[in-house]
C-alpha cells in the first residue's frame, strides 16, 4: 500500500544541484512511485482493456539543471511513454498531480488535438470543472476546465494540433499541505477519481493511433 506523501518528499524538489536533488528523488520519491505503480498498472489495464507498463522518470537528459518536477508514467508501450498517450502521477515542490495526455514528443498528438478541437462541445461536459489543463509539463502552471470553457478547450486542441512543441495534460492537482495531510489510501482514491474520467479520452487517443 502507498505510504502517503510527507513534507520531506516535497522538500526534495528544492534541493540545490542536479546530483543532490536526484539522490533525494531516488531515495524518497521513486520508491513511492513504485508503490503507486503496483496498484495503478493493473488498475489501468483493467479499466482500459490493454496491458499497461510503468515508467519512472529518470531525467537522464539533464546535465546541469535539476528537475522541477518528477513523475511515474503509465503507457501501453513497454519501451517508453513519451511518444504515446499516457497517465502520470507526480509532484512539484508545491503540489502533486494525476493527469492524462500527450507531451511534446507524442506521435499522434496532432490528430488527437484535432479531435479535441472538433468535439470540444462533447468532451467538455465529460471533464470535471476542477480538472486542470496543463500545456507545458515542465511548468507548474495550469488552467481549470471550468475557466477554459468550451471555446478554451477548443483552442487548446487547436494548438496541440498545430504547434510541434504543444502539450495537453488533463487531470487533478493538489497543494502539498493537503497531500501531506492525506493518508496513502485516500491519495490512491483521489488518483482513481482523476484517471476515471480520463479513460474515455485515452480510448479516443488509442483509436486515433490505431487508425
Amino acid at each position: 500500500m502507498f505510504a502517503g506523501w510527507t513534507a520531506e518528499d516535497f522538500d526534495a524538489m528544492t534541493e540545490p544541484g542536479l546530483g543532490p536533488r536526484m539522490e533525494r528523488i531516488r531515495a524518497r520519491i521513486q520508491p513511492k512511485f513504485i508503490q503507486l505503480a503496483e496498484h495503478f498498472e493493473p488498475w489501468l489495464a483493467e479499466k482500459l482493456g490493454v496491458p499497461m507498463h510503468t515508467h519512472v522518470a529518470k531525467h537522464a537528459r539533464r546535465t546541469v539543471n535539476p528537475p522541477e518536477s518528477t513523475w511515474v508514467a503509465f503507457s501501453s508501450d513497454p519501451r517508453g511513454y513519451k511518444k504515446h498517450p499516457h497517465f502520470q502521477i507526480g509532484l512539484f515542490a508545491t503540489h502533486v498531480f494525476a493527469v492524462f495526455g500527450y507531451i511534446d514528443e507524442g506521435v499522434d498528438k496532432a490528430a488527437f488535438g484535432a479531435r479535441v478541437s472538433a468535439e470540444s462541445e462533447d468532451i467538455f461536459p465529460m471533464l470535471p470543472g476542477d480538472f486542470a489543463v496543463i500545456e507545458d509539463h515542465t511548468l507548474p502552471h495550469f488552467k481549470f476546465v471550468r475557466d477554459l470553457g468550451v471555446d478554451g478547450l477548443r483552442r487548446v486542441g487547436e494548438r496541440l494540433s498545430a504547434v510541434k512543441k504543444a502539450e495537453m495534460l488533463v487531470g487533478r492537482t493538489m497543494l502539498r499541505d493537503d497531500a501531506v495531510r492525506m493518508t496513502g489510501e485516500a491519495f490512491v482514491r483521489w488518483v482513481e477519481a482523476a484517471f476515471t474520467p480520463a479513460c474515455a479520452l485515452y480510448k479516443t487517443a488509442r483509436s486515433i493511433a490505431q487508425d
